[in-house]
């Protein structure tokens, strides 16, 4: 029997790196591999260097009925002054989500394991206005199967 080995070239750029000014819900939504057991999602910021009060919030979004789009991982909240960082998160089909309405936010950090046929990222940047607006951050979003 052979043995499956995972390549470089599985992952698939849900959002491509840009440095990024104002909120957004990226590009077009993109088709993930259907039947898989889970998916890694990679949050890249190679850039963030503005105040630090000013902020990025990264949202995976899928759509779990072909029309709402609902968020399933908020990644940490990347401050202005925060430097290159790199965030994994996962989402598996092995886990149960509880139930929650569509309107409900999700916390930083968290995740819901719902799979869908499309998928986003949607990030809010908020610029504190305490010298200018200056608010950018550069980053990406990679999309891993398990």
């Amino acid at each position: 029997m052979a043995l499956l080995t995972k390549r470089d070239h599985d992952a698939i750029t849900l959002l491509a790196s840009a440095a990024q000014t104002v909120t957004s819900t990226g590009q077009a939504a993109v088709r993930l591999p259907g039947m898989v057991q889970g998916f890694v999602f990679t949050l890249d910021v190679t850039a963030a260097a503005t105040e630090a009060a000013d902020t990025l919030d990264v949202y995976v979004q899928t759509k779990a009925d072909g029309t709402n789009w609902v968020d399933v991982q908020r990644f940490t909240q990347v401050l202005g002054d925060g430097g290159a960082k790199r965030y994994y998160a996962k989402i598996t089909a092995a886990i149960a989500t509880a139930e929650f309405e569509n309107a409900t936010g999700l916390g930083e950090h968290c995740v819901r394991n719902l799979f869908g046929d499309d998928w986003r990222v949607r990030y809010v940047i908020t610029d504190a206005g305490q010298a200018n607006d200056d608010a950018s951050f550069t980053f990406s979003v990679v999309a891993c199967s398990m």
